[in-house]
């Protein structure tokens, strides 16, 4: 159910009869990253399984991780947001975690706590798949870079890092659509949206396709240092938890859950800087915010340190169960395609 078990050990290279074994940490390089570098004669059969299943993979672990955690991102983003939906002097709409489950609840039903969920739905479906497969990619480049030598643990936590960078052009969209959504409830909002759909299409009309993108600055920063810090803990954690060199549910989901837990807190602050930016104005000259540091910058001098905490206790609760939920899945379901093919 591992890497090095889902694809081929070695490969025949068709100019030599050498047959190369490179090793990739505890996994090897898959036979179509050579052969297509070699110019051997090897079937791409092996490239077309391996991005299926992290296709596959992926955006099944999408899917759980939004049928968990979306209630919990929900009551997340209302409470970082709340500041500049309130006027000036006004006490906060929530006073804690568990206040705004009540009020969200009391107000909107238990179908509030899942508002907008059809944009995380398809965009963490997209992004998973995307993510992973990115991942795998990364990775294989940076061994070949390496000329097949094993992975430093530097190098596990820049290749998170790089593929955190490239999918947020991915995760950036549906995130604005469904903090938009979630933050319309309450009077937090003037525009209601009857649907993800309806709010997407609001955007664009309004923004066009760099409307899309608000607060782009803010997800590529937090998705920087968040997937740099999850693969690179998760890479480590996992092969010390390893009995005997395999890899049980147990230890799997232990290295996701501690994975989810410290990217969570680390990157929290810029986390919040982007929901902040996602909720200003979708017009450009009525924004609170120039910037990234300018929204950092006024969220401090409004509220101090703390204002970059709010939210913290219901994401961290997402995040470290959600974490082991979508590895132990993705693993799975990796475990399940190789099974049937």
């Amino acid at each position: 159910d591992s890497f090095a078990q889902r694809e081929l050990h070695s490969c025949s290279l068709s100019r030599s009869t050498a047959v190369c074994t490179m090793a990739f940490a505890n996994e090897s390089i898959p036979a179509w990253w050579w052969a297509d570098r070699s110019g051997a004669e090897v079937s791409k059969s092996v490239a077309t399984s391996s991005r299926m299943k992290n296709v596959v993979s992926g955006t099944c672990g999408g899917i759980t991780l939004v049928a968990m955690g979306h209630p919990f991102d929900t009551i997340k983003v209302k409470l970082q947001c709340q500041s500049m939906m309130t006027n000036p002097g006004r006490l906060p709409l929530y006073t804690s975690a568990m206040d705004c489950l009540r009020k969200t609840t009391a107000m909107e039903g238990f179908n509030g706590l899942y508002k907008g969920v059809a944009s995380p739905l398809a965009g963490q479906m997209l992004f998973n798949a995307c993510l992973f497969m990115t991942h795998d990619e990364i990775k294989l480049s940076l061994v070949e870079r390496n000329g097949g030598a094993a992975l430093s643990t530097a190098q596990k936590f820049q290749a998170g890092a790089m593929t955190g960078a490239v999918v947020s052009l991915i995760e950036s969209p549906t995130d604005l659509f469904k903090s938009k959504m979630q933050l319309q409830s309450a009077g937090n909002s003037t525009t209601q949206y009857a649907s993800t759909l309806e709010c997407a299409k609001a955007i664009v009309g309004k923004a066009g396709i760099r409307g899309m993108y608000q607060g782009l600055g803010g997800t590529v920063l937090r998705n920087t240092l968040s997937n740099g810090l999850f693969f690179g803990i998760y890479d480590v954690t996992r092969s010390r938890l390893e009995v005997d060199g395999q890899r049980t549910t147990s230890s799997l989901f232990s290295a996701g859950a501690t994975a989810g837990f410290a990217c969570t807190i680390c990157a929290y602050p810029f986390d919040v800087v982007k929901s902040s930016l996602q909720a200003d104005s979708l017009h450009k000259y009525q924004r609170n915010y120039r910037g990234v540091i300018d929204c950092a910058t006024k969220i401090y001098a409004r509220q101090g340190w703390r204002a970059f905490t709010q939210g913290l206790g219901p994401s961290l609760i997402r995040g470290a169960p959600g974490g082991g939920l979508l590895v132990v899945t993705v693993e799975t379901v990796r475990s399940m395609i190789g099974d049937l093919m």
